[in-house]
């Protein structure tokens, strides 16, 4: 390849910039190329439900970090980097909330947050294991395959921020259609694989000599190289952990460009084909009839009314409680309902014009507060600020939909302009793809 994977990446960034419809794929774009700046790598625990990847993630730290059971029970995605010790969970609207590790379980336990209804995004835990020195982020994921399908909707999309996968089987049952698919799946975007064989407690040598020739055998065709290296573990008592640790934190050490590079190819050009494909969407919607477009702009303005209105309650709502005097709680408390604003917004696009429009929240780390003491100023500059920033973001989001749209729109050169754009869009993003 002539191009480097770097200059891809920012080229693919820079392209992907200059349409609002594809911001989602740009932020996408930028985290890659940070991440290959800084080498860090992602190595994530997969596969189907119940096959002992909690287990092994504290087999492998050395500690009793993550919730086990005999029903299945992770249900979000828990990353693990190093660090003093803390813990910390990520909501859908913007929130990370410092936790004890004692509270883990309310949190990332299918029992304990089914259907995960509190809407955790993800949790972050740091702990000073030596395994995770070099910049290692380690992450558990969900199973596949039980019967809860927002695990698996979980553990398939966050294969796509996987560098390198520990792909989990157990002697208990030969490898099943489920794994199969979720193992051609996995492929497509990590780029080094690690085969872990769990339970070999559980069996004779003679027995354990079969599975593992059969996986062997299965594995190869599956991932059409001549060999694979498979690692028999027993995650509940640490047999056979040192030689996957090394290996590892090996490849880690010394093939970490390799393994990044070649993985960030694999995620640019699904990032493309995403664009691609919300071109197509915002060209359908292009399309779309004239008294069916007003239609739809009518129903955009009565939202956006709405929110508005929404906004001035919320508003009241503090001019009532003049006690409270937290500037950092109410602070965050308008952050994400502005936040709740954007998702609301992104879904109302959705639904009305069949595109996607992306907004980034903002993050609300709540470890802080304080008091202020003899004075509402700050808080009155907060409610003000708090209305500003509702307005704009609905006059921008008005102001975009009738620019990218061209509603109403009359001037031919400004319309024809506009489609040629989106063509060469297209003709430079398949240029890129076809690079990779």
């Amino acid at each position: 390849m002539n191009n480097s994977i770097i200059d891809i990446a920012k080229q693919t960034e820079e392209l992907l910039n200059t349409s609002e419809i594809c911001r989602a794929e740009e932020i996408r774009v930028k985290t890659l190329r940070k991440k290959l700046e800084s080498q860090d790598i992602t190595v994530s625990v997969i596969g189907q439900f119940k096959r002992g990847k909690s287990t092994l993630v504290n087999a492998i730290l050395e500690e009793k970090l993550l919730p086990v059971g005999i029903v299945p029970v992770t249900s979000v995605v828990t990353r693990i980097q190093y660090g003093e010790k803390s813990a910390a969970v990520h909501f859908d609207n913007g929130i990370i909330q410092p936790i004890d590790f004692e509270e883990l379980s309310e949190y990332i336990n299918e029992q304990e947050n089914p259907g995960n209804k509190r809407c955790v995004s993800s949790v972050m835990l740091h702990t000073p294991a030596s395994f995770l020195k070099k910049g290692l982020t380690f992450v558990d994921t969900p199973g596949v395959g039980s019967a809860h399908k927002h695990n698996s909707d979980a553990a398939y999309a966050f294969v796509k921020e996987s560098d390198a996968v520990i792909f989990m089987l157990s002697v208990d049952s030969p490898i099943n259609e489920i794994e199969i698919d979720f193992l051609r799946n996995a492929k497509e975007y990590a780029a080094k694989f690690y085969f872990a064989v769990n339970k070999i407690d559980n069996v004779e040598e003679e027995e354990l000599s079969a599975y593992l020739e059969y996986c062997r055998r299965l594995l190869c065709s599956l991932m059409a190289v001549e060999n694979v290296m498979l690692f028999p573990v027993s995650a509940k008592y640490g047999t056979g952990l040192e030689e996957l640790k090394t290996k590892i934190q090996s490849d880690c050490k010394t093939l970490v460009k390799e393994i990044l590079e070649d993985s960030v190819a694999m995620k640019l050009k699904d990032i493309i084909g995403s664009a691609m494909s919300r071109l197509d969407l915002y060209w359908n919607a292009l399309k779309m009839p004239i008294g069916r477009l007003d239609s739809r702009f009518n129903q955009m303005k009565e939202c956006l009314a709405e929110l508005e209105k929404d906004s001035k309650e919320i508003i009241s709502q503090l001019d009532y409680d003049t006690t409270n005097t937290d500037y950092v709680g109410i602070s965050n408390m308008l952050q994400v309902e502005l936040n709740q604003m954007k998702q609301a917004l992104s879904s109302s696009v959705a639904e009305l014009f069949g595109m996607e429009y992306h907004y980034e929240l903002t993050e609300l780390n709540l470890t802080e507060s304080y008091k202020l003491d003899n004075s509402q100023d700050s808080i009155e500059n907060l409610k003000e600020k708090f209305l500003t920033e509702t307005k704009q973001l609905c006059d921008e989001l008005e102001h975009t939909l009738n620019l990218i749209l061209m509603y109403r729109e009359k001037n031919t050169i400004t319309v024809a302009r506009r489609i040629e754009d989106l063509n060469k869009l297209n003709r430079q993003l398949r240029k890129l793809r076809t690079l990779l």
